[in-house]
């Protein structure tokens, strides 16, 4: 074979390889694998607790390999219920900005920052001293500010049903440390439902997703707030102050 007969081979094969690589799934750090991340951060100054729970994925796919940490806190994955999850008690955990870390290298070293709220408390509740509200009418309540927080919701739930996901919760949309309980809130199965409640008011940081220590469920609305490279998700700080309470009655 000439010369030139192998110069065209070798031109031949130079304008396949790029294909062949493309062909052979060839990853770099561009085509790495990808996570997703869900939870939050809960302070109950009702229970005097606070727990971190985390839902991850890796490429679509339940993930349990991950080092998920809070300063010195790592979390530890429970199988059986899928998460990562570390707990202490409120009283310990001072309100102000902190760094969630996850790891899995050599793909994923991230740090997300977020902030817990400080401590508060609801102040009032327009009721008699008894707290009864005769019919299941609208019941202003105030509380003290937090620090911090982004926003608040409230939730009111039947004393035997509160940490059950049942209840009602609403964002706080007044740009004030107050709401008006609506009557709805009384009637969740369209008719007045007596007995006594417990109204709570959440302070939240971030785009918290955990139910977990929640006396209610968190209102629709929040959004994803990652957008790194190799991971998106959302997550955040949530604090609840000590319950109060609202008999409702029979007019």
């Amino acid at each position: 074979m000439n010369k030139t007969g192998i110069f065209q081979i070798l031109i031949v094969l130079l304008l396949l390889v790029p294909n062949m690589g493309c062909d052979g799934g060839v990853t770099d750090g561009a085509t790495s694998s990808k996570y997703f991340l869900s939870g939050g951060l809960i302070k109950n100054l009702d229970l005097d607790s606070a727990q971190t729970i985390i839902y991850m994925e890796k490429d679509d796919s339940l993930y349990s390999k991950a080092i998920l940490s809070i300063g010195t806190d790592t979390l530890d994955y429970d199988s059986l219920g899928e998460i990562y999850a570390f707990e202490k008690l409120a009283s310990v955990l001072p309100a102000g900005t902190y760094t969630l870390r996850a790891k899995d290298l050599p793909w994923l070293n991230e740090a997300i920052q977020f902030t817990i709220p400080g401590n508060f408390q609801i102040t009032s509740i327009q009721l008699p001293d008894d707290r009864i509200n005769n019919g299941g009418d609208p019941v202003p309540i105030i509380w003290s500010l937090a620090l911090g927080g982004d926003g608040y919701f409230f939730s009111v739930v039947l004393k035997d049903s509160a940490y059950t996901t049942a209840g009602y919760s609403d964002f706080v949309t007044t740009g004030t440390a107050s709401v008006t309980i609506p009557r709805d809130a009384f009637q969740l199965y369209s008719a007045l439902d007596t007995g006594w409640y417990y109204v709570y008011v959440c302070s939240y940081s971030g785009s918290p997703s955990n139910d977990y220590l929640l006396p209610t469920v968190i209102p629709d609305g929040l959004n994803n707030n990652i957008s790194k490279l190799r991971l998106t998700g959302r997550f955040g700080a949530i604090v609840v102050t000590p319950h109060d309470s609202i008999h409702v009655a029979l007019e």
